[in-house]
């Protein structure tokens, strides 16, 4: 395993993830504090864009935020007729 501090890069930071155009299915994982499986529920059902490169997957991190402001948007309305 590589230790990124020797490269002077920290490959899980905020600045680096906003660069990538890509996350892995761990690393999406981490970040939208899901399991596996609900990760795939959500590529499945066209949730999260993703494609496989070679034996990987890997989803838009575009998606990703994309997702999470539909999330955001969805629980306001809810919170909305609530009031």
């Amino acid at each position: 395993m590589k230790d990124c501090a020797v490269s002077g890069k920290d490959l899980n930071s905020p600045a680096s993830r906003q660069r990538a155009l890509v996350a892995s299915v761990n690393e999406c994982m981490h970040t939208l504090k899901i399991g596996r499986a609900k990760l795939y529920e959500l590529i499945n059902a066209g949730e999260l864009e993703s494609y496989r490169e070679g034996c990987s997957r890997k989803i838009l991190w575009r998606s990703v935020e994309t997702y999470i402001e539909r999330r955001l948007q969805d629980e306001a309305r809810r919170r909305n007729r609530g009031t």
